[in-house]
C-alpha cells in the first residue's frame, strides 16, 4: 500500500484498475463492510444503453464506448449519497474523467502484475480490447499506458496479487478514514 495524494477528493470512493484487479468484487465487499452502496460503472453503461460493452465496441468504436462511460461517470459522481463506484479500467484515459473523479472520489488503484491479471481473467471473453492478442502482452501493454494515469489519480495503491477478495477490501478500508465521507 502506498499513499500518493494528499487525501480524498470528494464523498465518493472510486476503485480503478485494470480488468482483473478486483475492482467489482472488491468494490461490493468494501461498500458492504461500510454500509455504501456499490456502483459498477460498466454494469451502469451496459445498462444505459441496453447493449454489452462488446456490443458497444462493436457498434460505436472504443470512442464511443468511451463517451457513454464518461455521461455514466458523470451522472453518478453528482450522487448526493456516498457510494462505492467500481470503474471500468480505461476511464482515466479522458482528462475529464480524471478530473471528476479526483474532485468528487477518493481513489484507490487496485493494482496488480499483468500474469496475475492474465490470469484472473482467462480467455479474455466479454473483454473486447483482449480478443487482439495475447492477454498477458496485452495487459502488459494496457498496464505500461494506463499506468502513469493509475497512478496520479490515486490516493492510495493496493496490491491485489496475493490477496483475497476480503483481504484486498479489507486494504482498501484500512487507507480510508473512518467514516468515508464526512
Amino acid at each position: 500500500m502506498a499513499t500518493n495524494n494528499d487525501g480524498p477528493g470528494g464523498p465518493h470512493l472510486a476503485l480503478v484498475g485494470l480488468m482483473g484487479a478486483g475492482k467489482s468484487e472488491v468494490g461490493a465487499a468494501v461498500a458492504q463492510r461500510r454500509n455504501l452502496r456499490h456502483l459498477d460503472l460498466d454494469v451502469m453503461v451496459t445498462g444505459r444503453e441496453g447493449r454489452s460493452i462488446g456490443v458497444l465496441f462493436e457498434e460505436q468504436g472504443e470512442s464511443g464506448f468511451r463517451d457513454c462511460e464518461q455521461a455514466a461517470l458523470a451522472d453518478v459522481l453528482s450522487l448526493g449519497q456516498p457510494i462505492v463506484l467500481s470503474t471500468g479500467g480505461g476511464v482515466l484515459e479522458r482528462q475529464p474523467n480524471r478530473k471528476l473523479l479526483s474532485e468528487r472520489a477518493t481513489v484507490i488503484w487496485l493494482r496488480a502484475r499483468p500474469e496475475t491479471l492474465a490470469q484472473r481473467v482467462g480467455d479474455g471473453a466479454g473483454r473486447p480490447l483482449l480478443q487482439d492478442g495475447e492477454p498477458v502482452e496485452v495487459l502488459r501493454d494496457l498496464l505500461q499506458r494506463r499506468g502513469p494515469d493509475y497512478e496520479a489519480a490515486a490516493d492510495h495503491v493496493v496490491d491485489t496479487d496475493d490477496l483475497s477478495v476480503a483481504e484486498a477490501a479489507d486494504a482498501v478500508v484500512a487507507t480510508l478514514p473512518d467514516p468515508v465521507a464526512t
